[in-house]
């Protein structure tokens, strides 16, 4: 009996922390690097010289993905609480069924 409440429980608890959950960067020690070697002529431009300098790399600073809006976690809770009542709607009527079951047999 607690036990299906209490599952339910966790399975929306669960949910509704790793959905909303951010990313994050691995750590230095996992991130490998890739360096071009310095006589190789950089792609689209075979003519350059060993020892002449290349023109600026592309911006590392790109746009960042911008926080989830109010409007989604409205909606995670919305789900959650819609699940939450179909659990519990779900219990009533299997302790409903199982009590039928029971007199029918009886």
């Amino acid at each position: 009996m607690w036990r299906s409440a209490f599952a339910v429980c966790l399975v929306v608890l669960a949910g509704a922390l790793t959905v909303s959950g951010t990313a994050s960067a691995a750590p230095s020690s996992q991130v490998r690097h890739v360096v071009q070697p310095a006589d190789t002529p950089a792609p689209g431009n075979e003519t350059l010289q060993p020892g002449t300098t290349v023109g600026p790399g592309p911006a590392v600073d790109a746009p960042q993905e911008p926080a989830p809006s109010t409007d989604t976690r409205k909606k995670l809770w919305l789900g959650g609480i819609a699940l939450l009542l179909f659990a519990l709607v779900y219990w009533r009527n299997k302790k409903r069924w199982s009590k039928w079951r029971a007199g029918k047999k009886g």
